[in-house]
């Protein structure tokens, strides 16, 4: 039984974490392109991705200018 609640509760937070770090978003707000669920960044709390480092290194630099672009 103790084998069982360990295992339950270690599911429990690898799921809860897979939920954390996905993307709120289909469409890199820096080209318009189709996004890559390897290459995000964190913004106001929501992960966002993007179709490429360029990209994520543009968004990074200036977040605010992009911010209309993430729902």
């Amino acid at each position: 039984m103790k084998t069982f609640l360990s295992v339950l509760a270690l599911s429990l937070m690898a799921s809860g974490a897979a939920l954390a770090g996905k993307a709120v978003n289909t469409e890199c707000p820096v080209s318009g392109k189709a996004v890559k669920a390897n290459c995000t960044s964190e913004f106001d709390g929501k992960t966002v991705a993007f179709c490429c480092g360029k990209c994520k290194a543009k968004f990074d630099a200036d977040p605010s200018k992009f911010a209309d672009k993430v729902k």
